[in-house]
């Protein structure tokens, strides 16, 4: 069983620069408690201190998660792949499997690039990348996915 992986320190590295992030958004609360501030500032210091929060909180808490977790992001064989939540996708049931680049939802937060495998009953399954893996090895595992998908076999 083959299994795509992610490196730790690179979760960890990630982390640390997001908690830098949110580390300075808690200086902007601690600014709003100074006297010294106009309706201009504070208002200026609230909303920067809300975007901050906004974008970089969850990724924080993701990519805390995912340092302490096992690094296996999913596994596969010549006959099935398996989800990180135990989850068991038989290749015979997948249709087409495609890789859906990083991006925003409604609500402007980011969305980690994430494999969709298209299922024969007009379903999908999503896969999760985290932001965990460069583009490089996104590509190439996309390759090596597709490859096992049209019977090439694990190598």
């Amino acid at each position: 069983m083959q299994s795509i992986s992610y490196r730790r320190k690179l979760a960890f590295i990630k982390a640390a620069a997001t908690f830098l992030l949110i580390a300075g958004c808690f200086l902007l609360v601690y600014a709003l408690t100074g006297d010294n501030l106009g309706p201009a500032e504070t208002l200026y210091y609230i909303s920067a201190m809300v975007i901050g929060f906004w974008f970089f909180g969850p990724y924080f808490i993701i990519l805390t998660g995912l340092i302490f977790s096992n690094t296996t992001l999913f596994q596969y064989d010549n006959k099935n792949i398996v989800l990180r939540n135990g989850t068991l996708i038989p290749w015979s049931s997948v249709n087409k499997i495609e890789l859906h680049e990083s991006s925003m939802n409604k609500w402007l937060q980011s969305v980690p690039p994430f494999f969709r495998l298209e299922l024969k009953n007009n379903s999908h399954v999503d896969i999760n990348t985290y932001h965990v893996l460069s583009s490089e090895e996104l590509n190439k595992t996309l390759k090596t996915l597709r490859r096992v998908h049209n019977g090439a076999g694990v190598k």
